[in-house]
């Protein structure tokens, strides 16, 4: 094998990654198919009512969930904690959350709910609001089998979910139910299904636990809370466009934006594989510098590329597979996807550098970058949307990651004196490389 390439643990990666992106593309699949689905039955204003509803569990668990997920992550993945000690801490942790979390909900709903969701029925709201202690304690659990590196399990738990809710999905439109409150029925049900079965696959590697080291809800929160306010960031940067096209125009216009976004957002499952293998792997590596040096710029070039490949084929595509997929009602989306692609791109390798820097015990760094990121997004939405509506929207977004990628590279550039030309540009022996690792233990 290439002497660049020995000792990085490539076949170990290669073969985590492969397994968690078969995983993510059925999962993806699933995803697509049940927004096609609801698109096709329910139409743009019920599609869009329904993603937006959606936002409330998702945001109170991002801004509630404290960091632990990837502190937990850090910890394991670094040997200093059991996995034992891990789930204790995040069971009490789960409970305290869940109901400062569904106050919290509850007073939005009661006092600003048709305010921050116009055109969203409140019972809507109320049913997805159940969605969030499940989600809390999912990624909880979730993070858990990432920092064991267990990613059989992990994989096969999270595929529950949207299963189930594509199953119940589409039984109630056969079934000729015209209530879509029964939507987010389904998603809760599909999301608590996913928990229990992610519990009793963990629980096998729930070993007793031999050290007398408690994982204190200090030590989670001194690295967690860093990695916490980038992760509220990037959520914002991710979904702040679909919650000011639905606030600024309507959720019609939601809901035909939210195809654009479920469809580009495809083109992240490999970069999201790879940083699901890649945190774990690098903080591993927190001893061995010259191989994380060699490691991540690999990693990027490679998640870069494939990503650049895939988004010039959907480019080309974009107007025939809305119209097949969707229906004529939907084609205003293809503009926007395709102006949402570079960004796309630029995201993927973003993430793989923003796992690098994570692992280096600094995720402080991601949180002052994605202030800049988010406040650029936000702005150019509120200026764009109401000018150039669903364009304006995906420009502004798009303009945003590559932000961040450009970011990232400077800061990357500072740490390890990497140029930003060798995380971007493949090389000769890339492929070469990764074709042996395939083939030969490393």
């Amino acid at each position: 094998m290439d002497e660049t390439l020995k000792g990085m643990g490539l076949r170990s990666l290669l073969k985590n990654s492969t397994v968690t992106l078969g995983r993510q593309v059925l999962a993806g699949l699933l995803h697509l198919a049940t927004v096609i689905v609801i698109a096709r039955a329910f139409g743009p204003a019920v599609n869009g009512a329904f993603f937006v509803a959606l936002l409330l569990p998702s945001m109170l668990a991002t801004f509630l969930n404290l960091g632990v997920g990837p502190a937990n992550v850090y910890y394991l993945g670094s040997g200093q904690y059991q996995a034992r000690a891990v789930f204790s801490t995040c069971l009490v942790l789960t409970l305290w959350l869940s109901a400062l979390g569904l106050s919290l909900g509850a007073l939005v709903i009661l006092f600003r709910g048709e305010e921050f969701f116009p055109g969203v029925p409140i019972p809507m709201l109320w049913l997805a609001l159940l969605g969030f202690p499940i989600s809390l304690a999912q990624g909880f659990v979730a993070s858990i089998f990432q920092g064991l590196q267990q990613f059989r399990g992990y994989n096969l738990s999270l595929l529950a979910q949207p299963l189930i809710t594509f199953c119940l999905i589409l039984g109630l439109v056969i079934a000729g139910v015209k209530d879509f409150s029964f939507l987010i029925v389904a998603y809760v049900v599909g999301a608590a299904s996913c928990l229990v079965i992610t519990l009793v696959i963990l629980r096998r590697h729930l070993a007793p636990d031999e050290s007398s080291e408690r994982y204190k809800l200090g030590t989670a929160l001194s690295y967690g809370y860093k990695a916490h306010l980038s992760n509220i960031l990037a959520f914002v940067n991710y979904r702040a466009d679909i919650f000011l096209v639905n606030l600024l125009i309507n959720p019609a216009a939601a809901g035909i934006y939210v195809i654009a976004i479920k469809i580009s957002e495809n083109l992240w499952l490999l970069s999201r594989a790879v940083s699901s293998v890649a945190l774990p792997r690098l903080s591993q590596l927190s001893g061995d510098e010259a191989t994380r040096r060699r490691l991540t710029p690999l990693l990027s070039r490679m998640v870069l590329w494939v990503t650049t490949l895939g988004a010039v084929v959907l480019a080309l595509i974009a107007f025939p597979l809305i119209r097949i997929l969707f229906g004529e009602q939907f084609a205003a989306g293809a503009w926007p996807l395709i102006v949402l692609l570079p960004g796309v791109i630029a995201l993927s390798a973003s993430r793989v550098l923003s796992n690098d820097i994570a692992a280096r015990g600094k995720p402080e760094i991601n949180m002052y970058m994605s202030i800049i990121t988010v406040t650029v997004n936000i702005l150019g939405n509120v200026l764009l949307i109401p000018i150039y509506g669903l364009i304006g929207a995906a420009f502004a977004t798009t303009v945003a990651y590559v932000l961040n990628l450009c970011t990232k590279l400077f800061v990357y550039w500072h740490l390890t004196a990497i140029s930003p030309w060798d995380v971007l540009l493949l090389k000769r022996q890339d492929i070469a490389g990764l074709k042996r690792a395939v083939r030969e233990p490393v």
